[in-house]
């Protein structure tokens, strides 16, 4: 047993004439609100099309005297690609539309009310009974049913849909056709068929450019492309989420696995560290920054604002340490009787920048002595004991210290107000969004991202690119912090075009 479902269009149905068009509208003018519908001629074909609803309502009560008028080019592709696999479906379940509740005004040609199928059902039940005259007609009429939201809503349709398809018996193969009708009904229809007849679908699909080309799809073959769609556009935010959806399929090469790993592994900043490598390295280090300020890049373009805003917070703290540890790293430092390089006074771990376990048996003088040596501005603060050296990780003592080592520095306006010792908590939109769940606007992004000096932009991207991103590039360069720029938009478009 067998029945195909299919979604009805404003272009099912044409006329291979016009000559008494005029005449069968003439009864119908009221009910058209007076408006004046000239059939439309199409390309290349002596074929014209008129609006469904209105056509049904012309051609309904007249339909077996000019029936030979009408030509149903899409309809005759799929019975014939049917009747060719010896198919003749016991059930066919045709889906109509029907808007009339949502679109009260209806003096505009353009209105979508004329677009409705619902007229069309005696010419469709007419034809259905010509071409598979056994089968049982199950005309649908797909009314929208919450206010406000008509057949182009996507959730409001899918729920108009799944009412129609899980009422039907899943004991039998079905055949699908979904090309016609709103982009809603169309991919409503092809995604609750597969979730709901699984194996037992079967999809029979038009050619875009040859117009009496169908192909009748298995549903392995089509939810594999419908798989291979949904991950690509996921390689760009969530390739976690893409490789799940590859994972899936069974023919995938494992060169694409690999570089899907790969991306992962870049979102979650876990580049691969050889053994001889230290996370904390200068190298390393350099080498996260330049992929987070890439992939703040992507969620800015997103309006992904949490994620970029608390990774900036993060490059530019990191980026501060980096460039001291490069800067102090040749310079040595000397005290009666003991002499170290630079590198071996200040320690970068996990804690955080602070004087090495080495130098804690030197007196507080000494201490400030060998920062002194490494430029840190001693002068600047109080150094008393030893708890007041974890002044140098502390952002504003950080900046500082940059200033010195490097008189050519000049910190982008974001880095100097997330350095300031005394700004106003309320506008630390990282501390807002980290602390306090507060949402964030776009204005308020922008704002950040200037360090809430004068606004002259009303774009994110803009404001990253060329207040942050690029000054920030400046000051790696200029402190010859050693990285290779890799291109992420050609990384993630080759990964994309490797999934087919």
């Amino acid at each position: 047993m067998t029945t195909w479902i299919l979604t009805t269009g404003n272009s099912d149905i044409l006329l291979n004439n016009q000559d008494q068009w005029l005449y069968l509208c003439d009864p119908i003018y009221q009910q058209l609100e007076y408006l004046i519908f000239e059939p439309i001629k199409q390309e290349e074909v002596d074929l014209w099309s008129v609006p469904a609803r209105v056509l049904g309502m012309a051609y309904g009560q007249q339909l077996k005297t000019y029936y030979e008028q009408l030509h149903f080019p899409l309809l005759d592709n799929f019975c014939n690609c049917l009747t060719e696999h010896n198919v003749s479906p016991d059930k066919i379940v045709f889906l109509m539309s029907d808007q009339s509740d949502l679109f009260q005004e209806r003096f505009s040609l353009k209105c979508p009310y004329w677009k409705d199928t619902c007229t069309l059902e005696p010419i469709l039940t007419y034809y259905f009974n010509q071409k598979f005259p056994k089968a049982k007609l199950i005309p649908i009429i797909l009314k929208p049913e919450e206010p406000g939201k008509g057949l182009d809503h996507w959730d409001s349709t899918l729920k108009l849909v799944q009412n129609v398809v899980y009422n039907l018996e899943t004991d039998r193969t079905i055949y699908v056709s979904h090309q016609a009708g709103t982009p809603a009904i169309s991919s409503a229809l092809q995604f609750v068929s597969l979730a709901r007849f699984a194996k037992a679908v079967k999809f029979l699909v038009s050619n875009e450019y040859d117009q009496n080309s169908v192909e009748m799809i298995e549903s392995s073959k089509y939810l594999r492309g419908i798989l291979i769609e949904q991950s690509k556009g996921l390689v760009d935010t969530a390739p976690g989420a893409a490789k799940n959806l590859v994972e899936k399929l069974d023919d995938v090469d494992d060169s694409v696995m690999n570089q899907l790993d790969n991306l992962v592994n870049f979102f979650n900043l876990n580049r691969t560290v050889n053994d001889a490598e230290d996370e904390f390295s200068i190298e390393c280090a350099t080498r996260r920054i330049i992929d987070v300020l890439d992939l703040i890049g992507i969620f800015f373009h997103q309006e992904n604002y949490l994620q970029g805003i608390t990774l900036l917070a993060a490059a530019q703290e990191t980026f501060m340490k980096v460039a001291i540890l490069q800067k102090i790293q040749d310079l040595t430092v000397t005290i009666p009787g003991q002499s170290w390089k630079g590198n071996e006074v200040i320690s970068w771990t996990i804690g955080g920048l602070f004087l090495s376990s080495r130098l804690r048996n030197l007196t507080i003088e000494n201490k400030k002595d060998c920062l002194a040596q490494l430029r840190f501005p001693v002068k600047n603060y109080t150094l008393e004991s030893d708890k007041d050296f974890s002044l140098t990780n502390r952002n504003f003592a950080m900046l500082h210290w940059l200033e010195c080592l490097e008189s050519r520095f000049q910190p982008w306006k974001l880095l100097k107000w997330s350095c300031a010792s005394r700004r106003e908590q309320d506008n630390d939109l990282r501390n807002q969004l980290m602390h306090n769940l507060r949402g964030v606007e776009k204005q308020e992004v922008i704002e950040y991202l200037l360090g809430y000096q004068s606004v002259n932009t009303d774009d994110v991207m803009e404001a990253y690119n060329y207040q942050v991103k690029q000054p920030f590039l400046a000051a790696i360069q200029l402190f010859d912090l050693p990285y290779q720029r890799e291109k992420l938009r050609k990384q993630l478009d080759t990964v994309k075009s490797y999934l087919r």
